[in-house]
């Protein structure tokens, strides 16, 4: 994965006329020496922020009079709006992609928030000895997709959990999520629970306890060595201690569960959005995004340049099918806006779609992958050094329904050397793959250009 240190070429930011409408400035950069000049001008409005060439400090700021904002709050705007780029830069490298602006227009349609009444969580108590039966028999699931690698390594602090439930100190609530099977996804809570669960394995000792020192170097119960294992008293206050579980029952309907998979989670990481939905999809549609994500053909396009760290790939996959859906009129939406929104969808009508659209989604995205490798190389799905988003769907759309005899009749160097002369020189085409590029305006039109580019 590329790793050269990528400058912020832009900066979008929203500031007040004086009839109180906010109005959008893109900002183009201008290097001068040791100074980055930030400026917009049109008939109406005219700003230039001047900064140092890391974007740490404003040096000077003039507007025009027609901005309502002063110069201080237009220099605390701008270096908030600084750090969050830059945050997002570094979320993005990580993830493989490049830094384009995914925000939407204000014309975006705008979901309505639900109805409180949809919301169903039962608060259920399990003793830990049920629960590590559950475990065990494959009813919850300890070991979610994006939980792997969040896990406690410090001794000291597995044995002092361990040392509550000895103490009958209350622990803090659990959430699960559970499927139309009646399983069981833990949302939050899966590091305490893998620790118990290990504990209730002899995976390790107890260690460094603050009050109860007797049961340090002991085991939970090991059967051929009673020294070294709690006494039978401490047992079973373990396997007695009552466990509170929030469970979201599976009717719930999937943006309610997504909403509060946002609010409730507190683990050491919070989970992104391909994360928890994660959480909303089941097991046949989280295989189906695995394969696909992990698939040669997905793997060679991209160079294995899109970490899975944090599902990003999964997602990348997910945006292809969410519009693969609409093209092909499996749905009769159409995309207005709302990204998440539409992704969220995606996976609830993924969770039920019958088994040959699978295998119809699957050829397709194997046949767009392949594709854009025969026509862009290495290049494939970048504007520059890194993967795209909205090149990659635009690109995906066009070529999913191309057969590979058809395109070998193209002239794939002209559609090349075409596309990086868009990008180059078609303003509103790169301006499309790297500001709102979520809004349907922009989704639309990097589809049409893609389309026009490869003579479809």
């Amino acid at each position: 994965m590329e790793n050269k240190k990528r400058e912020i070429e832009k900066l979008v930011i929203c500031l007040t006329d004086n009839d109180n409408v906010i109005n959008t400035f893109p900002l183009k950069r201008q290097d001068n020496d040791d100074l980055v000049i930030w400026n917009f001008q049109d008939e109406q409005f005219e700003i230039e922020i001047i900064t140092d060439r890391e974007i740490r400090t404003v040096k000077h700021i003039y507007k025009s009079d027609t901005i309502a904002e002063s110069e201080e709050e237009i220099k605390h705007k701008f270096s908030e709006l600084a750090f969050e780029t830059k945050m997002n830069q570094l979320i993005n490298m990580e993830d493989g992609f490049d830094d384009a602006d995914e925000e939407e227009g204000n014309e975006s349609v705008k979901y309505n928030p639900y109805n409180p009444k949809l919301i169903r969580v039962d608060t259920k108590p399990f003793s830990i000895r049920q629960m590590n039966e559950m475990i065990e028999a494959g009813d919850v699931d300890l070991s979610p997709d994006f939980q792997r690698g969040f896990v406690w390594n410090d001794i000291t602090r597995k044995s002092r959990l361990i040392e509550s439930l000895l103490l009958r100190i209350p622990i803090p609530v659990f959430y699960f999520a559970q499927d139309e099977e009646g399983l069981f996804q833990v949302v939050d809570g899966v590091q305490r629970l893998t620790v118990i669960n290990s504990f209730l394995k002899n995976e390790f000792r107890l260690k460094n306890l603050e009050y109860l020192s007797e049961c340090n170097g002991k085991y939970f119960k090991k059967q051929d060595s009673r020294f070294d294992s709690l006494e039978d008293m401490f047992v079973r206050r373990i396997e007695q201690t009552q466990l509170f579980v929030n469970v979201i029952d599976p009717q719930t309907p999937g943006k309610v569960k997504y909403d509060i998979f946002k609010r409730i989670n507190t683990g050491g990481k919070a989970l992104n959005g391909q994360e928890i939905r994660n959480c909303l999809a089941n097991a046949r549609t989280r295989n189906f995004l695995h394969e696909l994500s992990e698939s040669e053909n997905f793997l060679h396009a991209t160079r294995k340049s899109i970490s899975a760290a944090r599902m990003a790939d999964d997602e990348l996959v997910l945006r292809f099918i969410a519009f693969y859906l609409i093209d092909h009129k499996i749905v009769i939406n159409e995309y207005r806006g709302g990204m998440d929104e539409l992704l969220n969808d995606t996976i609830e009508i993924l969770n039920g779609l019958a088994l040959d659209k699978f295998k119809e989604i699957r050829q397709h995205f194997f046949q767009a992958m392949d594709n854009a490798f025969y026509l862009f190389g290495g290049n494939a799905f970048r504007k520059a050094n890194y993967v795209n988003k909205s090149l990659f769907l635009g690109i995906s759309r066009v070529l999913c329904d191309i057969t590979p005899q058809r395109l070998h009749e193209k002239d794939k160097d002209k559609i090349a050397g075409q596309m990086q002369m868009e990008i180059n020189d078609n303003e509103k085409f790169r301006n499309a793959l790297s500001m709102a590029t979520n809004d349907a305006r922009n989704v639309k039109l990097v589809y049409d250009t893609v389309k026009k580019i490869v003579g479809e």
